[in-house]
């Protein structure tokens, strides 16, 4: 049996479907003539692993630096995901990529905000604002951007995101500590990539950010945490402290990160009593949620128990209000 996923928990609305049915009109709003001979023709460079991903990315958030391209994103992100049939998302998105044109990261804010709340009151799906630090930034852009996740009083999730091989988590934790004692909760990419190199040393990298995580980001939830299966230490930790653990098998998989989706231990993880959830990611240039379930069920063949586990860990994982 499948299971029936009502919710997502690793979602960048810039790496979403959500942007195919809105970047003729973003190009529109920039005064930006569209590079590409059709939005297949785009698709395609944007699906090809062979291009770089930041140039690929550059053609989504080049035309995202105003606010009226930014709240566009945000509702179609939201109407789209409701469409599809969810009820509660955590919509990730970064502000230090879309200052370029002059914004501010609070007016960046303001504005992917207004937009996902007009979606939820459109379409009643309960969004989660996820504000993100790109791990590449400064660390006083880090705590600039946890600063303006405070103003919120809880309505945002700050995460971080991007080249963990080259920016570790403690990098960022001055933003974290800002968070401490507030009602900020705080999600963080861990356990995901590190430099192949030395390969001895990989899993014990990927853990040690994993560990990074928990222990001095204080994080209520991480995101792929690969080696969280082969560390029982860290299991009791993550069950015993209610931590979510936001799975994306086949984005890992199709990265070349792992070779195996055994290598992840998801059926030992939901047995264990981890808040373990399955999601694509980005679906825009990865498979999909109905792949991701197929596939995992697929190579697990999810028990009754296991599935309505992973049913019910989007609601009790949830790092927002959920109704």
């Amino acid at each position: 049996m499948k299971p029936k996923i009502l919710g997502l928990h690793h979602d960048h609305i810039d790496g979403s479907k959500a942007v195919l049915g809105v970047l003729g009109d973003l190009y529109r709003l920039a005064h930006k003539e569209f590079p590409f001979a059709s939005l297949d023709d785009w698709l395609r460079y944007f699906q090809n692993v062979h291009e770089d991903i930041v140039a690929r990315f550059d053609t989504v958030t080049s035309v995202l630096q105003s606010q009226e391209a930014l709240e566009l994103l945000a509702y179609n992100y939201g109407r789209l995901r409701s469409e599809e049939g969810y009820v509660y998302v955590e919509g990730k998105f970064a502000p230090q990529y879309h200052i370029r044109g002059g914004l501010t990261i609070r007016v960046v804010v303001g504005a992917i905000y207004k937009g996902l709340r007009r979606a939820e009151g459109e379409f009643g799906i309960r969004i989660v604002p996820v504000i993100c630090i790109g791990r590449e930034a400064d660390p006083l852009v880090g705590m600039a951007i946890a600063r303006v996740a405070c103003e919120y009083d809880g309505e945002m999730v700050l995460d971080l995101v991007c080249d963990e091989a080259n920016h570790p988590p403690e990098k960022h934790l001055p933003a974290y500590r800002l968070t401490f004692g507030t009602k900020v909760r705080r999600d963080c990419h861990a356990g995901e990539w590190v430099s192949p190199e030395p390969r001895e040393t990989y899993k014990k990298r990927l853990t040690q950010n994993i560990r990074t995580a928990l222990f001095d980001l204080r994080c209520d939830g991480i995101g792929h945490a690969i080696t969280l299966g082969e560390n029982p230490d860290l299991v009791s930790y993550v069950v015993d402290h209610g931590i979510r653990v936001a799975g994306c098998p086949l984005s890992n998989l199709r990265s070349n990160l792992i070779h195996s989706l055994g290598e992840l231990r998801v059926d030992y993880l939901l047995d264990r009593g981890v808040i373990y959830t399955l999601n694509a990611d980005d679906d825009l240039f990865l498979p999909d949620m109905n792949t991701v379930i197929d596939e995992c069920d697929a190579y697990y063949n999810f028990t009754e128990n296991q599935c309505a586990a992973l049913q019910e860990n989007v609601f009790r994982g949830a790092l927002g209000r959920v109704v």
